[in-house]
């Protein structure tokens, strides 16, 4: 017997879900896209971050940190692990699904990528799973 796929959430259910996890957060549905903006901050010593989230049903969500800017480790060229646009690499192809809600998988993935993003800006290495974005040794 086949199985029906999993449907997509309504974006509207995806918006109060993020707005019950974190009541901070703003947003809005309009035109088919939902785009909102939540604190987060990844551990009590953390800095807070303002993160923007735009999402269209059939496309992947878009994250970027509006504040504060992102900045490099000293002996860094780039950030590791974000797109060309700036929008945070999250995970792999194929690992989230529209069926999923966003309040559960990617802010919680998007908290974990700052986490790191702040070890990476001490350490010059990238602790998380993915490609290895190692500093070059000082000289």
């Amino acid at each position: 017997m086949a199985s029906i796929p999993p449907r997509a959430i309504n974006l509207g259910l995806q918006l109060a879900s993020i707005k019950t996890v974190l009541p901070e957060a703003q947003g809005t549905v309009r035109g088919g896209e939902l785009v909102c903006t939540v604190p987060l901050q990844p551990t009590p010593a953390s800095r807070c971050y303002t993160v923007r989230v735009a999402y269209r049903h059939r496309r992947r969500p878009r994250v970027t940190v509006t504040d504060p800017p992102l900045t490099l480790h000293p002996r860094a060229t780039a950030l590791p692990h974000v797109y060309p646009d700036g929008d945070l690499c999250l995970h792999l192809p194929g690992e989230w699904k529209e069926h999923m809600l966003l309040s559960h998988t990617i802010l919680p993935w998007a908290s974990e990528w700052l986490l790191h993003y702040e070890l990476w800006r001490v350490t010059g290495r990238w602790a998380a799973s993915g490609h290895d974005y190692a500093v070059p040794p000082a000289q």
